[in-house]
């Protein structure tokens, strides 16, 4: 079946319940067609909505049609006698839609903005919204047949699952897997044994990852963004921290205190993790004369974080009290990279000075210095 784009251009094709051998056509021009796709006639043709179909599913009754509109609108349409149901109206695009079928009279939509709003069919009204449930837009949800569970996926690189277990008939984030949604800047294993891999993306997370169980996975906590998100009405993703440019981990003190120290894109503060609680640390570190920390570090032991800053100085704190501890100087431009050896007697660090250092670990003096 051919169409002439510039008259009926296919955005969404639904088989309507009952009807053998028939299938409604949705255009961008905001009209639908009925075809017998055995045939391949036109039965009917049904007159514009003033807004482009952007999605198109099966109503709980027969011959009812739902239609997401890019205009916002969601209409319950019959298409037996071609007559409105029911109009409703969100904010933004409708991206998908979805209907309970266990006898609770409820439809999901969901927005490009990652919001997710369910209505109560028999007083036609909106129940409730889910603000930000996602990152990014959601182009697919499903309740599960008979179940008061809804599946929501989105470009954000996440699916989850919602249950609706409450009175309220607001749900509860049951369950959910997910990933970067933007590429990542810097992999790393956390332990030496190869099971667990930290990972820093463009999409301003850390993430935890466990090469042999999937539930394990989850991103380091940085707070209760979702819950000041809704408050103050912005996206999650804007209240993260900053980019992570480097970080560093140590599994040694994990049960003691923090073990991971990140530091982020022209930012003077480091941060500490715990890969324990997979949560944001204890401690902000503030580079002492206010210049960017570019590189960072954790001693063998786990004890002592290091931190490299733009302006070529080197400082050590303690990971337990967040205390700084020691100075190193003697780069005369941007630090790069730091490394400790294994028994905490020397410190290695790389600038773009064009010098590798040796610095004893202890009393904090430059051994060698090796031009590259």
């Amino acid at each position: 079946i051919e169409f002439e784009s510039e008259s009926f251009t296919v955005t969404a094709v639904v088989h309507p319940s009952t009807y053998v051998n028939k299938i409604v056509i949705g255009s961008a021009q905001g009209s639908m067609q009925v075809w017998n796709i055995q045939t391949r006639r036109c039965l009917y043709e049904f007159k514009s909505f003033g807004s482009s179909i952007a999605c198109m599913v099966q109503a709980p009754v027969i011959d009812v049609l739902a239609l997401g509109l890019l205009d916002g609108r969601i209409l319950l349409h019959n298409v037996k006698l071609d007559s409105p149901v029911m109009q409703l109206a969100q904010e933004g695009r409708v991206t998908s839609l979805s209907f309970r079928t266990d006898d609770v009279p409820m439809m999901a939509t969901s927005n490009a903005e990652g919001d997710v709003a369910l209505w109560d069919l028999n007083n036609k009204r909106l129940l409730h919204v889910l603000q930000g449930a996602h990152d990014s837009t959601i182009p697919s949800i499903e309740f599960l047949a008979g179940q008061p569970l809804l599946l929501t996926s989105s470009a954000d690189n996440s699916i989850k699952e919602w249950l609706f277990d409450g009175q309220d008939g607001v749900p509860r984030l049951l369950r959910h897997r997910s990933g970067h949604f933007a590429s990542p800047q810097m992999i790393r294993y956390h332990d030496d044994d190869g099971r667990i891999i930290l990972s820093a993306g463009r999409d301003r997370s850390l993430r935890y990852f466990s090469v042999f169980r999937d539930a394990q996975n989850v991103e380091l906590s940085q707070g209760s963004l979702v819950r000041e998100a809704r408050a103050r009405k912005v996206k999650v993703n804007e209240l993260r921290l900053p980019q992570i440019s480097q970080f560093a981990s140590n599994p040694a003190m994990t049960k003691d205190w923090d073990d991971v120290i990140t530091c982020q894109q022209n930012s003077t503060n480091a941060h500490t993790w715990s890969s324990d609680r997979k949560a944001l640390g204890k401690y902000t570190l503030v580079s002492s004369d206010k210049s960017v920390i570019k590189a960072v570090a954790i001693s063998a032991c786990g004890n002592f974080g290091f931190l490299g800053l733009a302006s070529g100085v080197i400082e050590m704190v303690n990971m337990q009290s967040g205390l700084s501890r020691k100075t190193f100087i003697g780069h005369t431009k941007v630090v790069t990279g730091i490394q400790t050896d294994a028994c905490n007697q020397q410190m290695y660090s790389t600038s773009l000075d064009g010098t590798l250092r040796i610095w004893d670990f202890s009393s904090g003096k430059q051994l060698h210095c090796v031009e590259l």
